[in-house]
């Protein structure tokens, strides 16, 4: 047997090895699903409260800066997606598990440090690239070094006495070929493997040394590159690279990556912010502010050079890409949409209502529902014809896209009636939307043939919570319907809830 095979029985047979946790183990599967909704992942994460607030609190951070802060589990995952929840609870459970029982030989908080920084470069870098997967390289980029661990164990003593080599993580690689006839990065491969990681994770955690190396799959190469320079930047950042040693990383980034020195420079800078926000989710203070602060100064003045060709044409690049993934998306998204307006249609919004609703039966979760006319629309059409008619129902549509979020539902419900699905939201936080909405379509001054014209709107709108349990959607729109009539029936112009509705009918 080799000293690889052997080395390979050891791992995939030791008991003592950081097994992957209960919830882990959920998550894991949970990503293999290529069906997996927002109800179920949430199920999982709110069966560990602990993990269920790291989510929150990462939904709500720095990283991840929203207009609006997410106060519920549901709309924190609507803010990460499901993929990034799925990997960022993984990463948040695993790490409070391998945190437990620190290895005797080995440089525990140097280990963290490194991970915690390419963790947080891998999450950047692929941002940068506009990658749809920077959670996966933030995972990835975590565990990179996990082999250590496993080796820690296996081979017990195979760090002892060697801390200055710790500190250069090249010669702790030589270290372990010398002695095992691999490295880490194999062995935490292998480890992934056991714990039944989806296989780009495995490859890119076993090729971090070598994103280059042959036997990586090729479609694959690109995560691995960043995984890999995440490390790479993770220990610039952590020994303190030269200027040399900095314009050496900056050349390697933009050949595998396609990011040039200027904005290097500009990510380091970024990293510094964000760096503290990652140790706070984690819950671990590894880096002295001083050291950072030399750093970036350091990569500062050697990177910041600007090359306004390259620039421009990486921007050109991305300007393509964009518009061939929107004008792909569209193409999906036609057969659900209005085509005058470009907002969903009714057959799309009833599916998205009962999903909603379901959501809202099983996790108590309140959804509200907005009716909208504009008032006196036949008007507009009898004395402007009916391409000014268009105009003002496009040019409405625009502005309810603007004054809702992207998870929220906005639809043509039929001729000028327009409903606004408010998942996760309740009655007081509807109330505001709608008075948004209101404003600014009265404040719109629209430009036709004749000059100018101004519209406004009446808006209704019922929430389901503990208060209002409506029993189905049917109720629920009902309800909805009969508010916008109330509003109407005031003299238009304002908007009425259900509440308002339910006390004027009982008056």
């Amino acid at each position: 047997m080799s000293m690889n095979e052997d080395l390979r029985r050891k791992i995939k047979t030791a008991g003592n090895l950081p097994s992957l946790p209960a919830v882990g183990a959920q998550i894991v599967e949970l990503a293999q699903d290529p069906n997996i909704e927002i109800r179920r992942v949430a199920h999982v994460v709110s069966t560990d409260p602990a993990l269920a607030a790291k989510v929150m609190r990462i939904a709500n951070s720095a990283l991840y800066a929203q207009r609006r802060q997410s106060t519920n589990l549901r709309q924190a995952i609507i803010v990460l997606g499901l993929n990034a929840t799925l990997t960022l609870a993984l990463s948040f459970s695993l790490v409070h598990t391998l945190k437990q029982n620190p290895p005797a030989g080995l440089d525990f908080k140097r280990f963290w440090r490194r991970a915690i920084m390419a963790a947080t470069w891998g999450k950047l870098l692929a941002t940068e690239c506009r990658r749809g997967d920077a959670e996966e390289v933030f995972l990835a980029g975590l565990l990179q070094d996990i082999g250590v661990l496993g080796l820690e164990q296996v081979q017990q003593g195979i760090y002892d006495g060697v801390e200055k080599i710790q500190d250069d993580h090249e010669s702790l690689c030589n270290h372990e070929i010398e002695r095992l006839g691999c490295d880490h990065a194999t062995v935490g491969g292998w480890m992934l493997q056991d714990w039944n990681f989806p296989d780009y994770i495995q490859e890119a955690v076993k090729y971090s040394h070598d994103p280059e190396r042959r036997g990586a799959a090729p479609d694959h190469v690109s995560f691995n590159r960043a995984v890999a320079l995440s490390g790479v930047l993770a220990d610039a950042w952590i020994e303190g690279a030269s200027a040399h040693g900095i314009r050496r990383i900056g050349g390697q980034t933009k050949q595998l990556l396609g990011i040039p020195g200027n904005r290097l420079g500009e990510l380091f800078e970024i990293i510094s912010e964000q760096l503290p926000v990652t140790e706070d989710l984690f819950e671990m203070r590894l880096f002295d502010p001083g050291q950072s602060g030399q750093i970036l100064e350091r990569a500062r003045e050697v990177l910041m050079v600007r090359n306004l060709q390259v620039i421009s044409e990486v921007a050109e690049l991305r300007h393509t890409a964009e518009t061939l993934e929107n004008q792909n998306q569209e193409l999906r998204e036609e057969g659900r949409r209005d085509p005058l307006t470009g907002l969903y249609n009714r057959a799309h919004l009833e599916e998205a209502l009962a999903k909603e609703f379901m959501d809202s039966d099983t996790y108590e979760w309140p959804v509200s529902v907005v009716f909208l006319d504009v008032d006196y629309f036949k008007q507009v059409n009898d004395t402007h014809g009916h391409r000014v008619g268009d105009l003002i129902l496009r040019e409405t549509a625009a502005i309810l896209c603007a004054s809702t979020r992207e998870s929220d539902v906005v639809s043509r419900f039929g001729g000028d009636e327009f409903v606004v699905l408010l998942p996760g939201t309740d009655q007081s936080r509807a109330l505001t939307v709608c008075e948004r909405i209101r404003t600014a379509i009265a404040e719109k001054v629209h430009t036709v043939d004749e000059g100018t014209l101004s519209i406004t709107p009446s808006i209704g709108f019922a929430t389901r919570d503990s208060a209002y349990p409506y029993e189905d959607v049917e109720k629920l729109l009902e309800a909805a319907d009969q508010a916008l009539y109330l509003a109407k029936s005031r003299g238009r112009n304002q908007v009425a809830s259900h509440v308002d509705a339910g006390e004027e009918k009982r008056a």
